[in-house]
C-alpha cells in the first residue's frame, strides 16, 4: 500500500488559496491554484479506491483504508466512497479491477 493510514495521519482541509511567503514571512501573495479542490478529491478517492483493492486479504490494510472512506466521507457529503469501495470488490465496478 503506497500511504499509511496507520501513522495517525489526518485528513485535512485543503485551502481554496494558496500563499506565497517571502523569505522572511512578512509579505504575503495570493497564488492562483492550479488544481482545485474537487480534483484533489478525485485523486484522494481513487487512491484509496486503488490502496482498497491492493489491501484485499490483509484485514488490518482493509480496516485502515476503509476507516479513511469513512472520515472522507463525513468530510465531504458527496457520493459515498465506502459504496464504492464495496462495489469494487463485488465485481459492480468492473473498470476497478484494472487500476490494481
Amino acid at each position: 500500500m503506497a500511504t499509511s493510514y496507520l501513522t495517525g495521519a489526518r485528513l485535512r482541509a485543503v485551502p481554496t488559496t494558496l500563499v506565497a511567503l517571502a523569505a522572511d514571512a512578512t509579505v504575503a501573495t495570493p497564488i492562483r491554484p492550479s488544481v482545485s479542490v474537487a480534483d484533489m478529491d478525485d485523486a484522494y478517492r481513487a487512491e484509496l479506491i486503488t490502496d482498497w483493492l491492493r489491501a484485499q486479504g490483509d484485514q488490518l490494510a482493509e480496516l485502515a483504508v476503509m476507516a479513511a472512506a469513512i472520515r472522507f466521507d463525513r468530510l465531504t457529503g458527496g457520493p459515498s466512497l465506502v459504496t464504492e469501495l464495496m462495489a469494487a470488490i463485488e465485481g459492480d465496478m468492473p473498470e476497478m479491477a484494472v487500476a490494481a
